[in-house]
Formats: structure tokens, C-alpha cells, sequence
């Protein structure tokens, strides 16, 4: 659009020097250009009208300074081809809570569908938002454009990576006992509101317990077990604030270490709650970690959360939240990087060698 404001005000320059030195060719040149700046305005409309766009994804997930390849698909539906083509790309990361636009030059795409491939490189971990703006149309000549929203989107997460650190189990938090909705699928319990299996009728069972129906089908007494519960000892508390996000290098370190801690507890065969303050939601939101599936689950929803500069206390919110529930232990990571168990300091991952830290860092639970 910008061309073509230029171009008239050539225009405009060409009359007044017609009408200054009395020149008829130069008011012909004039009229000329006005000709020329209309078919232009008229054949650009003709083009936008018939152009459609949006972006595709290969994948969902991708690996930080690893390549990814997206696809951005043009539809035709006129009779002229598109000589010159721009796509406006907006990336947007919402855990460091920045955006940036790039216009990526396309080639030609005769009536019909053409396709434009760009490989983009993502340097920190998040959730991305990659959103395909608009489309930038030219002339024959190339010298006026027209743009057209588009407004296709997609989202890539990049998970952090992850190390394995040491995590000692004591004997109460591997039999802890408390309510929960997951269930042991190896050891019967006490929890009576969910059948674990049947068994033979023992010397010492109650009658109460014998399942009638099922024992007159299976010709001999059947007992039915109790599920035992499996609750978590272990509550994770995540205390990110805004503006802790400003260094790109400190929040991939923060999302290293939490994933590291987090995975190897799962690992250990410590299930246990990660919370945190959620911005968008203005409350205390937290997630039962125990297997893979639930880890990355955790990791997709934390990646696209939104964090206040100042938050409540999340504790305190937290007990208020789930009165009743009890743990055994608790862990602290803050925005400067302090791990705590119980509230006592046990690790600390500055900006340089947190690595190593995390390499060496043991947790006695």
C-alpha cells in the first residue's frame, strides 16, 4: 500500500511539472501513470479476492535448536498466476511471554495449489504459537502489493530436557497411605468404594464381605478385595513469577531443572502434585504426576501458562484449596533457582554451572 501512496505522490510531482513548464507530455505521462495505477488497484483486487491461505505443521512437539519445517499452502482460484509472494510469520512463545514477525519472500504460484516451505529453529523451551498473518500479493511489475489477513495458527511445544538426579525413597514414603482417585493395580487395601478382585473365602473373613452372586456362579465362596489407595507424599510447589522471564537462559534452566526433578520422582516411584499459581485462572492449579503420560501432560499445560509478578501466598492457597489432604514432604523451586525440601535450601542452579548442579544434586525423601 505503501507503493502506491509513493506513486501517487509521482504522480501528483509529474502534473505540477506539466502545469509549471506547460508540457503536454509530461501531462500525457501523467495520465499515463494513472492509467497504469488503476489497472494495478484493480487486477491487486482481483488477485486478493481469489487467494486463500494457512500453515501446516508436520508435528505438535519439537526439539530446541533442532530444525523444524512448516508448510504454508496457497490456494488460486484465479486465472493469473501469483508473480511475487510474502508471508508474514508471528511466533509467539507464551511462557517468555514474547513475539516477533518475519516476512518470508515465496515463489510464484500458478491457478491452482502451491505450497512454500520454511525451516524454523527455536532456541528456548515453551510453547510457541506460530501464526500466519498475512499474505503480501504483487503486481506483474512488482511494484505495488496488496495484503490479505489471513489469520492461520498453529502450536509447536518444545519440552526441556531432560537428566536423571538421585532420589532416595525412606521407607514411610513408599508406603504412604492416604485418599486418593488412582488406584494400586498390585496390592489390595482399604478402600471399599472401589472393588480390587476376588479371591477364595479365608478363615477369618467376614461374611459381610462374600460376593453371592458371582460365588453361586463360580460354585464356591468369593470374597471381595478392597483397593488401596495411591496417594502422593510428595507436593511440588512451582513459585514462577513474570518477571523472572526477561532472560531466556534463566527460564530454560528453571524449566530443566523442574522437569529433571519431576521425572525422576516419577521414576523412583514417587507419584506426587505439582502446583502452581495460575494467572489466567487466578487460582491454585495443580497436577497428579505418577507415569510418563502424566508428566508430559503436566509439561504441555505448564508450557502455556501465564504467571503474575506477585502472586499469594501459594501455600496457603493450596491448603485452603484441599483441606484435609495431608503429605509427607514438600518441594520448593523458585523463580532465582533455590530448590527446597521442607523449606530448607537443598540446591541452588545459578546461571553458570547449574548443569552441573543438577548432575550432583541428591534428594533424601
Amino acid at each position: 500500500m505503501f507503493s502506491m501512496i509513493r506513486w501517487c505522490a509521482v504522480i501528483a510531482l509529474t502534473f505540477y511539472t506539466s502545469m509549471l513548464y506547460l508540457s503536454v507530455p509530461l501531462a500525457l505521462a501523467g495520465y499515463a501513470q494513472c492509467v497504469f495505477l488503476i489497472f494495478a488497484v484493480f487486477f491487486l483486487s482481483y488477485q486478493i479476492h481469489t487467494l486463500e491461505g494457512h500453515i501446516q505443521l508436520p508435528i505438535a512437539i519439537a526439539e530446541c535448536k533442532m530444525p523444524l519445517t512448516l508448510r504454508f499452502y496457497v490456494t488460486n482460484r484465479g486465472i493469473f498466476p501469483y508473480t511475487k509472494l510474502k508471508y508474514c510469520l508471528e511466533q509467539g512463545s507464551r511462557f517468555l511471554k514474547k513475539r516477533k514477525k518475519k516476512w518470508l519472500c515465496g515463489r510464484a504460484v500458478q491457478p491452482g495449489i502451491g505450497s512454500y516451505d520454511y525451516t524454523a529453529i527455536f532456541q528456548n523451551y515453551g510453547s510457541y504459537e506460530l501464526r500466519l498473518k498475512k499474505i503480501r500479493v504483487y503486481d506483474l511489475t512488482g511494484l505495488f502489493y496488496f495484503d490479505k489477513k489471513i489469520n492461520s495458527r498453529g502450536m509447536v511445544q518444545v519440552f526441556p530436557q531432560i537428566q536423571e538426579i538421585g532420589i532416595h525413597l525412606s521407607e514411610a514414603v513408599r508406603s504412604f497411605f492416604g485418599d486418593a482417585e488412582v488406584y494400586d493395580d498390585f496390592r489390595p487395601g482399604y478402600d471399599s468404594s472401589e472393588p480390587f478382585g476376588f479371591r477364595p473365602f479365608q478363615n477369618g473373613d467376614k461374611i459381610q464381605s462374600v460376593h453371592w452372586k458371582l460365588s453361586v456362579k463360580a460354585d464356591e465362596l468369593l470374597v471381595k478385595e478392597d483397593s488401596m489407595p495411591k496417594a502422593c507424599p510428595v507436593v511440588f510447589f512451582l513459585e514462577y513469577r513474570a518477571g523472572a522471564r526477561q532472560q531466556e537462559n534463566h527460564a530454560n534452566a528453571y524449566l530443566v531443572v523442574l522437569a529433571s526433578i519431576s521425572f525422576s520422582l516419577m521414576d523412583a516411584g514417587c507419584p506426587h502434585y505439582i502446583a502452581w499459581y495460575s494467572d489466567s485462572r487466578k487460582d491454585v492449579v495443580r497436577l497428579r504426576v505418577d507415569d510418563e503420560e502424566s508428566l508430559y501432560l503436566f509439561l504441555s499445560c505448564y508450557l502455556q501458562e501465564s504467571f503474575p509478578a506477585t502472586a499469594p501466598g501459594l501455600q496457603e492457597n493450596y491448603e485452603e484449596k484441599y483441606r484435609g489432604e495431608r503429605c509427607l514432604h514438600t518441594l520448593w523451586l523458585d523463580e532465582s533457582l533455590k530448590l527446597k525440601k521442607d523449606r530448607e535450601v537443598i540446591g541452588e542452579f545459578h546461571a553458570k554451572g547449574w548443569e552441573k548442579n543438577l548432575q550432583e544434586l541428591e534428594i533424601f525423601l
